[in-house]
């Protein structure tokens, strides 16, 4: 890992990633093999400096008896903070999970959400070089999920940043890069829209949403801008079906929001099924018979349009 950089892990439960966490975090220390950070090859002493700076964040919180005050300022009391910091370094933590004014309530009796929070701002109220999230969405309402993500995003290139999850979606949103864990070994890595095409296949982008009245825009570079019937802001891979995609010589009237000009760039059979490799910007696949190969008189460097609807987009 780079600096500030942030990693996802993405794997079914059983994969490693909580081990992979743990060995990260100085929380264990590898049996075989060798964990170096800074350069320098991790021994229980080096452990013992690592913990210093990176908390790990687990999916189920533990709290001491008592307020969400004493719960957020245990860490900075152990370091000898001084109270008066302590109370406004708490403050300001709290207000930037969205739970102000909850100093005084008991930290048990909050729900699992806003614990999921507390337990963010447990961490962060550190200000850890190395943050380390072991399913922090799981098992959340959608409300408390976007609000954890909005704030992990705001804290890339603060620290260094691992998130592990089975979300994929999810995690792409939030880290650059991303290896995927298989029985403790890697088996693929890159983003996450590389990870998509390999489990998804065809026409998998990643982009940048913005909102558009209630639906997204997603520019996934080459001047390409897919129209998705979803609204998701930020990061975010989509997926189009080869067989949702409509392709002409001409410009056609449709409904579809999402029409390109592109060239066919390659044809391959597979069955009775011809797919076109089309660059449009982006190299989208397309599915037709050969029928309609044939009767649009189709070869390689033909120029063509495609068109989907924005329904057709799959936002993963």
């Amino acid at each position: 890992m780079e600096e500030g950089e942030a990693l996802g892990l993405v794997g079914e439960s059983g994969a490693g990633k909580t081990t992979l966490l743990r060995l990260l975090a100085g929380l264990d220390v590898p049996t075989a093999g060798a964990f170096q950070w800074k350069g320098r090859t991790v021994d229980k002493r080096a452990a013992a400096e690592l913990r210093k700076e990176a908390t790990m964040i687990f999916q189920r919180p533990l709290f001491i008896r008592g307020s969400v005050y004493d719960n957020v300022a245990y860490g900075l009391r152990l370091r000898g903070t001084p109270e008066a910091e302590i109370s406004k370094r708490i403050s300001e933590t709290l207000a930037k999970v969205r739970l102000p004014g909850f100093e005084s309530r008991d930290a048990r009796r909050v729900s699992g959400g806003e614990q999921q929070r507390v337990s963010l701002a447990r961490a962060l109220v550190l200000n850890p070089k190395i943050l380390l999230l072991d399913e922090p969405t799981a098992n959340l309402d959608s409300e408390n999920a976007s609000i954890i993500s909005d704030v992990i995003a705001g804290e890339a290139g603060a620290r260094s940043i691992v998130i592990a999850s089975h979300d994929l979606a999810r995690v792409g949103r939030l880290a650059g890069r991303v290896i995927q864990l298989e029985a403790g070994k890697i088996v693929a890595e890159g983003g996450v829209e590389v990870l998509a095409s390999k489990r998804f296949g065809s026409n998998v982008f990643s982009g940048i949403g913005r909102n558009a009245n209630g639906e997204s825009d997603v520019d996934v570079g080459g001047g390409v801008t897919i129209a998705c019937a979803e609204c998701r802001i930020g990061r975010v891979a989509v997926r189009v079906r080869p067989e949702d995609i409509i392709v002409s010589k001409t410009p056609v009237e449709t409904s579809a929001r999402n029409n390109f000009r592109g060239r066919i760039i390659g044809i391959e059979e597979s069955g009775s099924v011809i797919r076109l490799k089309i660059d449009a910007g982006r190299v989208f696949i397309a599915h037709i018979t050969r029928r309609t190969l044939i009767e649009m008189g189709l070869n390689v460097g033909s120029d063509v349009y495609i068109s989907f609807k924005a329904s057709a987009v799959e936002l993963l």
